[in-house]
Parts: C-alpha cells; structure tokens; sequence
C-alpha cells in the first residue's frame, strides 16, 4: 500500500469518522485506521441510540447544538437514511434551571410544561407531582451505531482507503508532518487526526502531547414499558446521590428512547463509573449501578422491566469536563468528549477537517484548546471560563 497520504485519520469512531468522510469527500487522499473494526462496542461510539439536546448548561454549546442539527441534517441526506429523530426532552431538577438560563442567553426559547400536561403527552411517564419541567422541543435521539457506519461508508464511497484491525503502534510528529507506525507499516501525512478516544492519551504523548486524559466505565441498562409509547428524553437531578467511583459522587438520571421502538428505553447514571484503563477494563455489568437504574426506571416510568442485557462504554474524561479540539504542529487533537460530545459528531467532523486543512473552524475553538489550564469545575461553574 502506498505509505504517503493528505490526512491519517487514527480512531474510527463517531468523530474519526465525520472528520474522514468530509475530508475524503472534499478530495483529500484519506486514510481512516481503526484497531478493532469499525462499529465495535470496545469504545464510546457503540450502541443503538444516544441523547440530542439544544438545552446545555452554557450558551457556547447551546449554539454548537444549533448549528449541529444543520450537519446532522445535511449527515442523513447524505448517508439516505434517519439519523437524529426529534422526540422533545425534558429535564427535571436543579439542572434545568442552569439549561434554561444558557438557553436564554443564546437565543433560544425557553419553554416549561406542568407535569399533569406532561404525563398527559407522554403516558409513560411517572413525574414529581405539581414541578414544572424544562422542555427541550428539538431534543431526541441519534442513532449511534447507525452513524459511525453510514460515515465510514460515505467516507469509502468518497475513496478513502480504510484499514481495520489495525493497530497503531507509534505515532510521531515533525517539521515535515506526522508518521503513524503499525505493526507491518509505517504512513505518513502533512498532518495526522487522533480521535482513538480512550486510547488517544499514550499515543499522544509519545508525539509529545501531554494531556489529562482519564477513561471511565460507564454503563447502560435496557428496559421496556407495560403500554408501549412515545416517550422523551429525560435527564433528571432530583435522585439521590450515586457513588461516582473514584470518592465522590453524581446526581443525574438520564433516560433514551428508541424511536423505532416504542416503549422501549435506555437508562444511565451519568458519569458514575470508575476510572479504568482502555487495555484491561472489564465488560461485565456493575449489580450496583444496575439496581439503582433499576429504582430510577421504576420512579420514572410506568412498569418498565428489563429488555437486554446491559453495556458497558468508556467516557474519555477531561479535568474541566470539556473537550479538546485542537491542532499541535502536524497532529489534531481530536474531542475526547467526556462523556457528552456524540450529539456534535457532524459538526465535530468539519470542525476537525478545519483544523487540518488550515480553514475556519465554524465555532470558535478557544475554549477546547489542548494547551489551556485544565481545572476541574463544578456544576456551578461555567465550563468556558478560563483560569
């Protein structure tokens, strides 16, 4: 194979695949290197279904979200099939007051419902009698599995050479652009994209970046409804305190529906898995946080019982939170998301693209750079400030 190309894409993820398949399709000679193969669940990209929402609890994502439903759309006209179903949201609790303040201050509506006209709406809701709840109209679900492949087959379409079960050993920068060393080749580019999630943070430093990068184990229980029905997507603040695994503790709930399967749900407790490694972390369901999604489902909706066996992902967490979308010398840093960043993979994919093309991003990137003071914020905070 000829060793030489526009843009090594590492990682082939929601976002190494956005970013490949715009840049395959704008000409660029691409190539998408994948360790496992492309739609595997060893990662943060697997799965049927993920959360979208405008609301967010800065006014910075609130318009990123904006402009994302614009690339999600473009994404399905492409791809010929759904990809991101609008089914509203709702947000209960001290968050959504933080969503409904972000949202205001980026323009857009902002919208309450009684609970009565909500579990009139949704039957299969179980609410807080007599609370008013933030509602999301454009909120809904993306196909996530969906995604990743319609990108990589789009990016193929476009001629884009891929390679799976490929891993990279070694990657490794210079004046004159990157080198990306596999077991029985080595490939270069004038600039290299990394999007390999939890296995970015070694590969990186060995290029000489050096970021603050930690996988967590997270995990999604599956569940169906006695009446199946329409139902929204849910994030909740008002459970209890849920241990984190790492010595503190995570308050919110969140719930997504299948579009295509109705009545049927995922249930996650965000953020309350332990740290891990991406070699040796484990598969296996955690019985705790299993018995406590159970509780939530049973609180929230209208005599769930379970439907699959539950799955496990990694977050690729940064101290503050957010992500890191940047470029240093030949290779571009690409979104370790913390947990939140499936909802922007279109956008994400030009943004990406941008960087390694030398043109405009479409949002400003200052507050995802790779070299700013990575703090740890409360949910008080707010994420863009720098320190």
């Amino acid at each position: 194979m000829q060793g030489d190309f526009d843009v090594i894409v590492v990682g082939g993820g929601a976002m190494g695949t956005a970013a490949a398949r715009v840049l395959a399709e704008r000409g660029r000679a691409t190539l998408l290197l994948e360790r496992f193969d492309v739609g595997h669940s060893r990662g943060s990209s697997g799965g049927p279904t993920r959360v979208f929402r405008i609301a967010y609890d800065h006014p910075d994502y609130v318009r990123m979200a904006r402009i994302a439903v614009e690339a999600w759309r473009e994404l399905e006209d492409a791809a010929g099939e759904p990809l991101l179903v609008t089914t509203g949201g709702i947000y209960i609790g001290g968050g959504a007051g933080r969503f409904a303040t972000a949202m205001g201050a980026a323009g857009e509506r902002v919208r309450y419902i009684a609970q009565e006209a909500a579990t009139e709406r949704w039957p299969g809701l179980r609410l807080p009698p007599g609370m008013e709840l933030l509602v999301d109209e454009e909120g809904g679900v993306c196909y996530a599995e969906r995604t990743v492949l319609a990108q990589v087959r789009l990016f193929v379409q476009a001629g884009g050479t891929l390679l799976q079960q490929t891993r990279v050993e070694r990657l490794e920068a210079s004046s004159d652009g990157a080198r990306v060393l596999t077991a029985h080749e080595t490939f270069r580019a004038p600039v290299a994209i990394v999007t390999a999630g939890s296995w970015a943070g070694p590969l990186l430093a060995e290029a000489g970046i050096r970021l603050p990068l930690t996988p967590s184990l997270e995990q999604v229980s599956y569940y169906r409804i006695a009446q199946p029905s329409a139902l929204p997507t849910v994030v909740d603040w008002t459970g209890p305190p849920i241990e984190d695994g790492k010595g503190g503790s995570v308050h919110v709930a969140y719930a997504v529906p299948h579009p295509e399967e109705p009545g049927t749900l995922k249930i996650g407790l965000d953020g309350s898995g332990p740290d891990v490694s991406a070699e040796t972390r484990s598969f296996d369901p955690d019985p705790e946080r299993l018995a406590r999604a159970d509780a939530w489902a049973e609180e929230r909706f209208a005599e769930p019982v379970p439907a699959r066996r539950p799955d496990t992902c990694l977050y690729t967490n940064t101290p503050d939170g957010e992500f890191v979308l940047d470029r240093v010398g030949p290779i571009v840093v690409g979104s370790p998301c913390s947990g939140h960043g499936f909802k922007f993979t279109p956008l994400i994919g030009l943004i990406l693209t941008a960087l390694a093309t030398g043109e405009q991003p479409p949002v400003p990137l200052a507050p995802f750079a790779a070299t700013r003071v990575f703090v740890r914020r409360l949910l008080s905070d707010r994420p863009f400030e720098q320190v």
